[in-house]
């Protein structure tokens, strides 16, 4: 093959690359699936369509069911991208009953509430065991602003489906893994379930012998047209717990689109927390303060 001909190639295979949303619409539209694509073709295509910004500042509306026990507030939140995130929090009568302030490395939280007033200084242990499930500086920022949460092209391994109207990125896992959910990875369907199959001696004991990341399923979903992310999925079955989250109602905003609505389901052995919430009011790229001073006279506890 001569050089002429492999740039041609080259050429050609970036251009359907980047025009495939184009033909995923005409195709859709005549009731046909999506074209097939592979995992690095996915990924580029949400990282062409994907926001760029260095502030964020929203308005939420949320509901929370942890258990059972309901409550809903509302919360407001500054992000300087990869730096802080800072929240303030209020029930409907609009007092703020508590403050988060993020970096990378830390976590501060103070409760206002009446007969309950504390402060808290310390790493994201505290907010994991808070909803049963571990959590980074990247995974909130990721989950506030719409993006993938968890994804690492750079480590993790992908087979490329396709469900529905969206792709779907499933890790690859190994033998051992198999042997619990008692199908291998390219047989797995985006939506299967991935309960454990083996009785609870044996699974006890394989578990002794792996280390919890070998027992870590992701599964990623990104819309067909212009791979907006709309579900991540994670099934740690070494911890026999799930984390589902989803993003609807994408709109077009300055900066591109922007998920409205969001959900957050966590299950384990022995409890759920569901919360859901809907971006009221959302501005990018206006510099922000962060105030955050715990007043004089709070106590210190060592968890949330």
């Amino acid at each position: 093959m001569n050089r002429q001909c492999t740039y041609f190639i080259l050429l050609l295979s970036a251009v359907l690359a980047g025009t495939a949303g184009c033909s995923n619409t005409a195709r859709m539209a005549r009731g046909k699936p999506l074209k097939n694509l592979n995992v690095n073709q996915i990924i580029e295509g949400y990282e062409t369509h994907a926001p760029d910004w260095e502030w964020m500042g929203m308005k939420l509306d949320v509901k929370l069911d942890a258990n059972g026990d309901n409550e809903s507030f509302k919360a407001s939140v500054r992000m300087a991208k990869d730096s802080v995130i800072w929240m303030s929090i209020s029930p409907a009568l609009g007092v703020e009953v508590a403050r988060v302030l993020m970096t990378p490395d830390s976590v501060l939280f103070i409760s206002k509430i009446p007969g309950n007033k504390f402060y808290f200084s310390g790493n994201y242990d505290a907010l994991g065991d808070w909803i049963d499930t571990p959590l980074s500086f990247q995974d909130v920022q990721s989950v506030l602003a719409g993006q993938p949460m968890g994804l690492d092209p750079e480590n993790d391994k992908f087979i490329s489906k396709i469900d529905g109207e969206h792709y779907a990125l499933i890790g690859k896992y190994k033998g051992k893994v198999k042997r619990l959910v008692g199908v291998n990875d390219n047989s797995l369907s985006p939506e299967d379930s991935l309960d454990i199959q083996l009785p609870v001696r044996r699974y006890e004991r394989l578990r002794n012998r792996t280390e919890d990341e070998d027992l870590l399923i992701k599964r990623h979903w990104f819309g067909g047209i212009t791979f907006e992310p709309v579900r991540d999925q994670f099934d740690d079955l070494y911890y026999q717990r799930s984390l589902i989250l989803e993003r609807l109602d994408y709109e077009e905003t300055e900066i591109g689109m922007f998920p409205r609505s969001f959900s957050l389901l966590v299950t384990t052995v022995n409890s759920e927390l569901m919360m859901n919430w809907e971006t009221l009011r959302i501005r990018f790229d206006r510099a922000y303060d962060f105030p955050f001073e715990v007043p004089e006279g709070y106590e210190r506890r060592l968890g949330i």
